[in-house]
């Protein structure tokens, strides 16, 4: 599993991890490597799947640019940004407000990356058309009595697994749980838990946000390469 990866898994996004070779975690000199990672992102609004796109740009060494190249027949061409400040990690989403009915295009994605020796490496990665659905979240609440936030939501077929974030007001994670397995559908957390981004407890009457997000692999890629991310939100009060 590669350093960034379990940075980035960690950070935000739970993404399943990229296990590589023995021989490569050994070796005393880090070879320069490049991996790519486009999927789909699920989100409802209404009575209305929508869909965007997400890429993934993550190495062991610092990216000083990324762009990447869609599948032939679409124009756009997208430019990555550092996701958390981390050069080893680049990443680009559809912002919730451009989201669409429609799929992202299926194809292979061109990932370009430029580090920051200088040094150039192009990686692809396919995505496909399937996806998940978002899970319901069924409880989202804090026990004044347990001072707890307890979370449950509804099973997503096809998930692999989930994981649970707080954000606050300004639209800021605060926790994110660990990877939880696809059989869990309910998740608890106290001021005590691991996983807190903020060494700040939300204030009694703080305003918050509950989001469950369900990821789905792409099949037959070794890697665990995510093909789709689900994600429900609901709103609470501590």
């Amino acid at each position: 599993m590669t350093m960034t990866k379990m940075r980035f898994l960690k950070k935000g996004f739970l993404w399943l991890a990229l296990a590589l070779t023995t021989s490569s975690c050994l070796k005393d000199e880090v070879e320069l490597t490049g991996y790519g990672d486009a999927y789909i992102i699920v989100e409802i609004a209404g009575q209305d799947t929508l869909k965007g796109l997400g890429l993934h740009a993550y190495s062991y060494s610092d990216f000083s640019e990324v762009t990447v190249t869609p599948p032939e027949g679409t124009m756009t061409r997208y430019t990555l940004a550092p996701y958390l400040g981390y050069k080893q990690d680049f990443i680009l989403e559809t912002p919730l407000s451009q989201f669409t009915k429609t799929l992202p295009t299926a194809g292979v994605y061109l990932f370009s990356a430029k580090y920051a020796d200088g040094q150039l490496l192009d990686f692809a990665n396919e995505l496909y058309t399937d996806y998940i659905f978002p899970p319901q979240i069924k409880t989202a609440a804090f026990s004044q009595a347990s001072q707890r936030f307890d979370v449950t939501w509804s099973n997503v077929v096809y998930a692999h697994s989930y994981n649970v974030k707080l954000i606050n007001a300004e639209g800021k994670t605060i926790f994110l749980s660990p990877e939880l397995n696809n059989s869990v559908t309910e998740f608890s957390f106290t001021q005590s838990s691991q996983g807190w981004q903020s060494s700040e407890f939300p204030a009694q009457g703080a305003v918050l946000t509950i989001e469950v997000a369900a990821y789905h692999k792409e099949k037959n890629t070794p890697g665990n390469k995510l093909q789709c991310i689900a994600r429900s939100r609901k709103g609470l009060t501590r």
